[in-house]
């Protein structure tokens, strides 16, 4: 790699002589197992390679670099993750892995039932000759949302909670106790064992009113979908897995897992936020330091060196237009992330959908359309579990004259639907009350 920022790390207390170090809040936190958390955009990368180069990332403590696959991103976003898996592996020797989100089927108080959990995959797309390759098709996002049998929206981003964080911990809780593979989940069978009218029920008891019919209707492609997750070695998902023996997280390991948390296992994360994204930074932060913050983040402490060094998107930008690989998608047209996000607002989503208003194949990959590149596969997706209130019976009386709701998308009650998003005018009508989340910037 070219032109890589210098880093030195020290602690807190430590003088400071170099132009730009990781400077650690407490001592204890250099002999912490450290998880970078891959994005598979140009900021991620070039921090992922900072690091490396700088000698700051350590196989031997346990250190690992990690990609959530959410089966929604744009097949270039794919080839560059799997290019920097290789270059990571092959010349620092640091494992890097790629996670998915899934279900699996077990018995749990003496009924059959969906349990959430994560798998391994490789860096290459899902074939009948590569069963451990990654999705790309929406299969990993559509799996949650019917085994949720409810969408994500701006309110409530339960894909960023449920693909990304609960994956990451999970496999985290694994990899850090220091055996060779994760074990195998759920019952195996070809069919789900799951009852319909026990799930129903169930649901009715915690509060939900969603009709018999539509309720299992929404759940059908998540009971559809492998009611197992075998055992997996590492070492056939990484070049780079080792053993590792890390003294500040052996003794929380219990039964092959371990107990993350405070008063338990702590590691270091490092993410590549630039000093231009103020917002996020502040939100990361505000949840690092909170000490009431939700489980999921207890543990982790996270660090982003961008944001002292000063590196802004153009520095970035700079960087990857010096290196050999890149990632192959136009940094102004707003493809990173899961392609068609709804949490990019309405304006980005225009710049979206301009470029990939006709979708092309992509090598490696065949035809894009009906992926989650092509807004049709966004439309049927909000479709089928969207909020249908006609349909559940659950219509009110108007008040004041308000037309009365009758839909719940992506984007809220009777609001922008990814059928507006292809017309140009309605997405002008939301520009100012869907703007972009400050998680896309």
């Amino acid at each position: 790699m070219n032109a890589i920022p210098e880093l030195q790390v020290r602690t807190a207390d430590a003088p400071n002589h170099a132009p730009h170090t990781l400077t650690y809040r407490d001592e204890t936190h250099q002999r912490l197992p450290h998880v970078v958390k891959f994005s598979g955009g140009r900021s991620s990368a070039m921090l992922l390679f900072t690091l490396l180069e700088n000698g700051i990332l350590k196989q031997e403590r346990g250190d690992v670099v990690v990609f959530n696959n959410t089966a929604c991103e744009h097949p270039e976003t794919y080839r560059f993750v799997a290019e920097c898996k290789r270059r990571v592996e092959r010349t620092y020797r640091v494992p890097f892995f790629l996670t998915e989100f899934q279900t699996y089927e077990d018995a749990r108080r003496g009924r059959w039932r969906r349990l959430q959990s994560y798998r391994l995959v490789n860096d290459r797309p899902r074939a009948r000759d590569n069963p451990n390759g990654f999705h790309w098709r929406g299969e990993v996002f559509e799996e949650l949302v019917s085994h949720k049998a409810y969408l994500p929206n701006r309110h409530r981003r339960v894909c960023t909670a449920e693909l990304k964080l609960g994956p990451t911990r999970a496999f985290l809780a694994d990899w850090l106790a220091g055996k060779p593979e994760i074990g195998a989940l759920g019952h195996g069978c070809a069919q789900s064992r799951v009852d319909l009218d026990e799930m129903c029920e169930l649901h009715r008891r915690a509060g939900g009113a969603v009709p018999r019919a539509i309720l299992i209707g929404k759940r059908r492609y998540a009971l559809g979908r492998p009611t197992r997750r075998p055992a997996q070695a590492y070492a056939d998902f990484s070049d780079a897995a080792r053993p590792f023996d890390n003294p500040e997280v052996a003794p929380h390991v219990f039964g092959g897992r371990t107990d993350l948390g405070k008063n338990a296992a702590e590691y270091v994360v490092l993410i590549g936020l630039r000093n231009d994204e103020p917002a996020r930074i502040a939100r990361v932060r505000s949840r690092n330091s909170d000490p009431h913050a939700k489980a999921g983040h207890d543990g982790e402490h996270v660090y982003m060196p961008f944001e002292s060094m000063g590196v802004t998107r153009d520095d970035v930008n700079q960087f990857w237009s010096r290196q050999s690989c890149d990632l192959g998608l136009d940094p102004e047209a707003e493809l990173s992330n899961c392609v068609y996000c709804f949490m990019k607002g309405a304006r980005k989503l225009g710049t979206v959908h301009a470029a990939m208003c006709d979708p092309q194949p992509t090598s490696g990959f065949g035809p894009t359309a009906g992926t989650p590149s092509d807004i049709r596969w966004w439309q049927r997706i909000e479709e089928k579990y969207g909020r249908d209130l006609v349909a559940e019976n659950r219509m009110r009386r108007e008040r004041g004259g308000t037309d009365e709701p009758t839909r719940i998308g992506f984007f809220g009650l009777n609001r922008l639907d990814y059928r507006g998003v292809s017309a140009p005018a309605t997405l002008t009508a939301y520009d100012k009350s869907i703007p972009a989340c400050a998680c896309t910037s």
